[in-house]
């Protein structure tokens, strides 16, 4: 499977590929990205074929999946615009998902496992230092405000947030197999830590520094030398809050009547999400058409700010809205599938399991900034999303398998 084996590797690395669009006699959409995973998808085909292999589809996710698969075609079936909602299921269900299963296929060794984590580390770069190279811009410009223009690669996308969410896993996985090891070359993962973690911080993403902070913690209370690392970070965290800078930016949220604190308007946005899964609960929004739906929900909280939000910026709110409540269920059955591999293998020792902590600190990220954004409804976030689940499949649930074995049988 050596073809499918490089395609995975090199799907992994052209994420930010998605911002390279096109169409196919002028009708049908594609993208970069999705040019790369058809590539893969194509040559796993053959290699399959050839060596009369049947694809192993049976993991821990495979059920979700069925469940995941089910809510897409409700909620392309109850979306008004079937075009784009047949788009969105394409492009963040379908080949995501069939990413995932060839990535579980054919990834063998921790060295697989370390050159798809460098694929996602050139992805990560690309958007570094397309973060730095912005804020560079805007300095020399003089355009930069850290209130309302904080510094945005334009040609990836238009929202400082969006480099932010990428990153964070990113930032916790590098943290993780750089403390904790378990790699052929260690200092690349502390390069790409620092790499990767500047850039988180510079986007100004302030859900991203929440969530920098829960990953720095969480790798902090699970390290032997945690008694050391605990009070290290807070003097930190603490030197940090006291940048001009970012003490401005954190303050702001802590002021509700502040014009750029933007966790009111997201309450708001919550508030309105809610009473429309209310009014709605078993099919949301559908597919695509969250814009068009929130809005007269938004208007009976006397919410006049102009609908921009593609999304409620809420992990769950997000399922639930575009999935219907069996996105919601896959979720939820999800995260559990999650902790129930990953938690055991950790509590045993992250030192003998570093691929565990670090997967931890990567879905720690995810989940932090999911709190207060939308961490899979995207091209280059849903492909994210299924390689470090597939990183689970292949690193982690083998060794949790192997504690259950060895737990001694109480004696009836």
């Amino acid at each position: 499977m050596r073809w499918s084996r490089i395609g995975v590797f090199v799907t992994a690395a052209a994420l930010p590929a998605y911002v390279l669009r096109g169409s196919l006699l002028g009708k049908l959409p594609f993208t970069g990205l999705e040019v790369v995973l058809g590539l893969t998808v194509l040559a796993f085909i053959i290699e399959s074929l050839q060596q009369r292999r049947m694809p192993h589809l049976d993991t821990p996710f495979t059920v979700l999946i069925g469940v995941l698969l089910v809510a897409m075609v409700i909620g392309v079936a109850v979306s008004p615009d079937k075009r784009d909602a047949l788009g969105i299921a394409k492009a963040y269900i379908v080949e995501p998902v069939l990413y995932f299963f060839i990535v579980i296929n054919v990834l063998r060794s921790s060295w697989d496992w370390e050159r798809l984590t460098y694929g996602l580390y050139v992805s990560g770069a690309v958007v570094a230092v397309s973060q730095f190279v912005a804020l560079v811009g805007s300095l020399r410009a003089h355009t930069f405000n850290i209130n309302t223009n904080p510094p945005v690669p334009t040609w990836l996308w238009t929202n400082n947030n969006f480099g932010g969410i990428f990153l964070d896993p990113l930032v916790g996985l590098a943290l993780g197999l750089a403390l904790f090891g378990g790699v052929r070359h260690r200092r690349v993962h502390w390069a790409m830590l620092i790499l990767l973690g500047l850039a988180d911080v510079v986007t100004l993403s302030r859900g991203s520094w929440f969530a920098l902070v829960v990953v720095a913690l969480i790798a902090a209370v699970i390290h032997p030398r945690r008694r050391i690392l605990l009070p290290a970070l807070v003097v930190v965290a603490a030197a940090v809050l006291a940048l001009p800078p970012i003490r401005h930016r954190v303050e702001n949220e802590l002021n509700p009547n502040n014009p750029a604190n933007s966790l009111v308007t997201r309450v708001h946005l919550w508030h309105a999400t809610v009473d429309l899964l209310v009014a709605h609960p078993f099919t949301g929004s559908g597919l695509a058409n969250y814009q068009q739906e929130i809005g007269p929900y938004r208007v009976q909280l006397h919410d006049v700010i102009h609908q921009t939000h593609v999304y409620p910026d809420q992990l769950e709110l997000d399922f639930w809205v575009e999935l219907g409540v069996m996105g919601l269920i896959f979720l939820l059955g999800f995260l559990v599938e999650l902790g129930r591999y990953l938690i055991p293998v950790v509590r045993a020792g992250p030192l003998s399991h570093p691929w565990a902590a670090a997967l931890v600190l990567a879905w720690v990220g995810i989940l932090a900034h999911g709190l207060v954004d939308s961490p899979y409804w995207k091209n280059d976030l849903s492909v994210e999303w299924w390689a470090l689940a597939a990183l689970v499949v292949v690193a982690v649930v083998p060794a949790t398998r192997q504690l259950q074995l060895r737990r001694p049988q109480r004696k009836t």
